[in-house]
């Protein structure tokens, strides 16, 4: 960790949620917002012997912006976002992904590898160590359903991910939400924790079919598979949402 000019420019007003900015490495920082916190990893491509007033030919990649990134922050004219999960309408030309493969992309001496998945993206920069995982992993959230889903994609997303924390060297593995970890068991032990409420899910699914449009009876057989640590109303609200996304949808 060396200092550098900083890629973050903050134009938002003062008195807002407390916001955190973190310097990882050269050109690569970490902005977290609110409690729990979410975050937004700047990484910044700056040509080299590049003189100050060519700041136009950056390259600035903001992971997870907020949808109000134009206006949080000063951006430079080539900026492009990238989701790790949903995306939202920042305003910001998007990385565009296939889903099931694999892409390489470089923002100026950083090459990131992103794994695309069905609903997002896993965004890894392994010379730095660094590893954006979106929902998965949260010490605060839970992992969240395509409508229509059975689980399946979102597990074989949690085993890549334990695959990458495993074989790689872990410096710093980033939730989209929730508190940040450099201990690889700490995160393997959130991933497992993922799988066992995902499993837990899919258990129950032919009874979920089998009584969708009442409500009561959902709740009751949602209650005992919402983990003890995730009952806050949004946790809940994303219980409730995967409950409903193991419903097939027309055509299934």
């Amino acid at each position: 960790m060396s200092s550098s000019p900083t890629p973050i420019h903050l134009s938002e007003p003062a008195g807002g949620p407390p916001a955190r900015i973190l310097q990882l490495y050269p050109h690569v920082e970490l902005y977290s917002l609110g409690e729990p916190p979410t975050h937004t990893l700047f990484v910044l491509g700056r040509p080299p012997l590049a003189v100050a007033a060519s700041e136009a030919a950056d390259q600035l990649l903001l992971i997870d912006p907020p949808a109000d990134a134009p206006q949080r922050f000063r951006l430079p004219a080539n900026t492009a976002a990238l989701f790790t999960g949903a995306a939202v309408d920042a305003g910001l030309p998007q990385v565009q992904t296939r889903a099931g493969g694999v892409a390489h992309i470089r923002i100026g001496e950083h090459l990131i590898d992103l794994y695309c998945q069905s609903a997002g993206n896993i965004a890894h920069l392994p010379a730095l160590g660094l590893l954006c995982a979106g929902w998965y992993g949260s010490d605060a959230v839970l992992p969240q359903l395509a409508p229509g889903t059975d689980g399946t994609n979102e597990l074989d997303t949690l085993r890549l991910l334990a695959r990458l924390v495993k074989g790689r060297r872990l410096q710093l593995y980033i939730p989209q939400t929730g508190a940040l970890s450099s201990d690889p068991t700490e995160v393997l032990r959130r991933l497992a924790n993922d799988v066992a409420y995902l499993h837990g899910l899919q258990r129950i699914r032919a009874q979920i079919i089998q009584r969708q449009g009442d409500d009561a009876a959902l709740q009751a057989l949602a209650e005992p598979l919402l983990p003890t640590d995730r009952h806050s109303p949004a946790c809940r609200a994303a219980h409730w949402a995967n409950i409903r996304a193991l419903i097939p949808t027309s055509g299934d």
